[in-house]
């Protein structure tokens, strides 16, 4: 609403200064002309108007003696039941503000008027402004006091912050940093520890607050658990997934417009809130209770300091009195149900994966080319994969506590790959981007029979070097498994195993790509994972998985899990000699299978699981995955393999004691 107009205690929007209301009715008629009319020409807005017209209000106005109706009221001692607000546009309450300032005015028989501001130095000229249109007093949204006149006495302030200068007299003010503390205490109250706080960046005292109780409670803070957003569309774009890639299980929402963007994105990557995420906004809204089933907030006490706000300027201007007041209101918690104990309290331990991370180029043909032989294309398809990212979107989707350590081009493969880890639910704290080279790339030849051959363009992945492990060496504290494939080089193999010792971390290694491993590598792992193919390989004598794997066995390996394709695999430590059937499910594609089958031990190891029973789950993944085309699509997530409990029970008797 421009300066010039205001609110009257109706409702209604008039026109300051315009005639009385009795003399307009009784006399404006004589005229034959409009209210409007006769308003310009008191006004001296009647440059439109005809010099005859004009000639004859304002012989009416000097025969009537009529003076305007604001004069009338000082003439006779009369208060000007007149209330200016000044606001700035951006205030996020402005509408609720505005809102119950004109209830409570309207209960007191005042009116007010409306002047919008951008800033605290436009807020001199908008008093300048009002007082001109004869208010009583003022309610101005504004940090520091602003004197003019007499009105300095006649004025409130209101405010979302504490940062008042002291020589203010009245103040009533809320604080988002008190709002957003409450917010973090309920999420830790909760169980919550990894809390996001996703605000636009003139919110920064929401982060603080935030930061305040994270520190109290001795939580980790990671600083991309935190996103200052330019706008709602820089939020939308990459906040959100920021966060929620970086596995936070809470959210605090600096707006109601960050939340419904929040629900958007979670709804499109298979997320659940409050089962998966849970959301609290800063700032109760009407369309809070109707989205799902209600969104949990932070209200702020909006409506309590208008009340106090409208009747202490009531009192100054009424009964003259000088006050000095500062009061803080307090925000209150909102419950509703987009609040739950945080669901990775379920989840196992930590799994951390070291690995490429490619784009597979899937060709189908009706058999493997040989040399020198061109076969024709069936069909292409593309993927992202890489056996790093292969088993870590295998835990993720198993809802693994999982994460990644590798490289990526700053292409549209890298883009690609990022999205499919982030909606998979994969930590990517030591994920970096690297500008020089391409994503990996995978080109796989796929036959009629499942069978696939893999050539290998590393790219981005060269970039994974062992400054980079120690970089995010803090990952592997409390961790439980580390994933390893030899697509990366030795030096970073062994660098991540003597890491994996310092913080007593299991080590699973799938051998690719490579025809020997050193014993000093073998010595200090703890679950090797060849297929039959690269067994034979890597140990010469021995003339039979058995006996190969007692090779292996005495080199200092742990547990040996040889991958036999649809028979299944063979297990080999100090305790057990056995062969586990395979799943039965017919192989379209064998591209991912080893991958599947390594994340879901770990994932179930993690979780404290017996050996026999991770491995029989791990056979029925790998068989899942094989029978569908790609890898990472193919993946089965917790509810699919689940359904074959009964079933995996029963075929492999894992509730015999091992």
């Amino acid at each position: 609403m421009a300066v010039g107009e205001d609110r009257c205690s109706t409702g209604s929007v008039g026109v300051q200064y315009a005639f009385d209301p009795e003399w307009n009715q009784k006399k404006c008629s004589t005229i034959t002309v409009s209210a409007s009319t006769v308003s310009k020409v008191i006004n001296n807005k009647d440059r439109d108007i005809s010099e005859d017209t004009r000639k004859k209000v304002l012989k009416i106005i000097k025969e009537q003696e009529y003076v305007p109706y604001a004069n009338l009221h000082e003439r006779n001692n009369a208060k000007n039941k007149l209330i200016g607000v000044i606001l700035k546009r951006n205030n996020p309450n402005r509408d609720n503000i505005i809102s119950y300032v004109e209830k409570f005015a309207k209960e007191k028989e005042y009116c007010i008027i409306l002047d919008y501001v951008n800033d605290e130095k436009e807020i001199l000229e908008s008093i300048k402004k009002l007082v001109g249109k004869r208010v009583s007093g003022l309610i101005i949204d504004s940090k520091q006091n602003i004197y003019y006149k007499n009105f300095d006495k006649l004025s409130v302030y209101i405010n979302g912050t504490k940062n008042f200068e002291e020589k203010e007299k009245v103040c009533f003010y809320y604080r988002l940093f008190s709002a957003s503390k409450l917010a973090t205490e309920i999420f830790i109250k909760y169980g919550h520890k990894k809390i996001a706080c996703i605000v636009n960046e003139n919110d920064i005292s929401i982060v603080e607050g935030y930061k305040n109780i994270m520190q109290e409670a001795d939580n980790e803070l990671d600083p991309l658990w935190i996103y200052l957003g330019k706008n709602i569309q820089d939020i939308e774009q990459y906040g959100i997934q920021q966060c929620i890639s970086k596995g936070v299980t809470a959210i605090i929402c600096g707006s109601k417009e960050i939340a419904l963007c929040i629900y958007k994105f979670a709804k499109k990557i298979g997320i659940n809130i409050p089962d998966n995420l849970s959301i609290l906004v800063i700032g109760d809204d009407a369309i809070l209770k109707l989205l799902d089933d209600g969104v949990s907030a932070i209200e702020l006490p909006i409506l309590d300091i208008c009340a106090s706000t409208v009747n202490t300027l009531i009192d100054l201007i009424e009964k003259k009195e000088e006050k000095e007041l500062k009061k803080e209101f307090y925000p209150k918690f909102i419950n509703r149900n987009s609040i739950k104990k945080p669901s990775q309290n379920n989840q196992g331990k930590k799994i951390i994966v070291v690995g490429s991370l490619n784009i597979d180029t899937t060709i189908e043909v009706s058999r493997i080319p040989i040399n020198g032989e061109t076969q024709l294309a069936e069909s292409i398809k593309e993927f992202p994969g890489g056996k790093g990212g292969n088993q870590a979107v295998g835990a993720g989707k198993l809802n693994g506590n999982v994460y990644i350590l590798g490289c990526l081009g700053n292409d549209i493969g890298g883009k690609q790959i990022y999205h499919s880890l982030s909606e998979n639910h994969v930590h990517m704290d030591g994920l970096i981007f690297d500008d020089m080279l391409s994503s990996g790339k995978a080109y796989i030849n796929i036959d009629k029979n499942g069978e696939s051959t893999i050539v290998v363009y590393s790219g981005a992945n060269k970039k994974l070097n062992v400054n980079h492990i120690n970089q995010y060496r803090y990952l592997f504290k409390n961790a439980k498994f580390c994933l390893l494939s030899m697509e990366i080089s030795n030096e970073i193999i062994k660098y991540t195993i003597n890491l994996c010792k310092q913080y007593n971390v299991q080590v699973m290694l799938k051998p690719s790509a490579v025809d020997k491993i050193s014993d000093d590598i073998l010595k200090d792992i703890d679950y090797f994972i060849p297929n039959e193919k690269e067994l034979n390989q890597l140990v010469i004598s021995g003339n039979n998985i058995e006996k190969k794997s007692e090779i292996l066995l005495n080199t200092g390996v742990k547990n040996i899990i040889v991958t036999l394709g649809k028979k299944g695999c063979f297990l080999y430590n100090n305790n057990y000699k056995k062969y586990f059937e395979g799943s039965g499910f017919q192989a379209i594609d064998t591209t991912g299978g080893a991958d599947s089958f390594i994340s879901t031990l770990a994932v179930y190891l993690s979780e404290g699981k017996q050996l026999l029973e991770s491995i029989a789950y791990a056979v029925y993944a790998s068989g899942l995955t094989v029978s569908r085309y790609g890898v990472q699509p193919a993946l089965p997530d917790r509810n699919l393999l689940e359904i074959y409990k009964d079933e995996i029970y029963l075929k492999y008797k894992i509730f015999e004691k091992e």
